[in-house]
């Protein structure tokens, strides 16, 4: 729904999310792009959004989807947390569940590339839980986002 779209702007920051509705355990191509179809019809139905919140989502074998384009606001983070935030899910719920080697893989290679391309510091780097009162990213993808930029994974 273009009409409920917001143009991005400039991007100085991004968003590290879990899915956070239950675990997910299938990885195969079809399951994932079912389910994220899905999630996409939520979103724009129910919760009256112009697309599926997240910019990019990363699955259970580390292939990485386009959610919402780049070009537009994302709707991940709530509110003014939005604005100029790209936001990254990472497909599962990480209270109940561990991400993936290759879905940790490809997050740190996803937030390199887009720290690289607009210029992001690792202090713009953030979960959603430090933007807003949430669990998400789940407290096994929390540890991992905050040592990821301590130790120098995320430059």
């Amino acid at each position: 729904m273009p009409s409920r779209l917001d143009r991005m702007g400039s991007i100085n920051r991004i968003t590290v999310h879990h899915e956070g509705i239950k675990p997910r355990w299938f990885s195969d191509f079809g399951s994932t792009a079912r389910h994220l179809e899905l999630l996409r019809h939520s979103h724009v139905k129910s919760r009256r959004f112009g697309d599926i919140g997240y910019h990019y989502i990363i699955d259970r074998n580390g292939r990485i989807w386009e959610g919402r384009p780049i070009a537009y606001q994302g709707a991940h983070a709530g509110g003014a947390n939005n604005r100029h935030n790209i936001g990254v899910m990472v497909l599962g719920n990480f209270d109940r569940q561990q991400p993936t080697g290759y879905q940790l893989s490809t997050l740190v290679d996803t937030i390199r590339k887009l720290q690289r391309q607009y210029r992001i510091p690792v202090s713009r780097v953030y979960t959603h839980q430090e933007l807003s009162p949430t669990r998400c990213p789940g407290k096994t993808l929390q540890p991992r986002m905050v040592r990821f930029r301590r130790d120098g994974t995320l430059v």
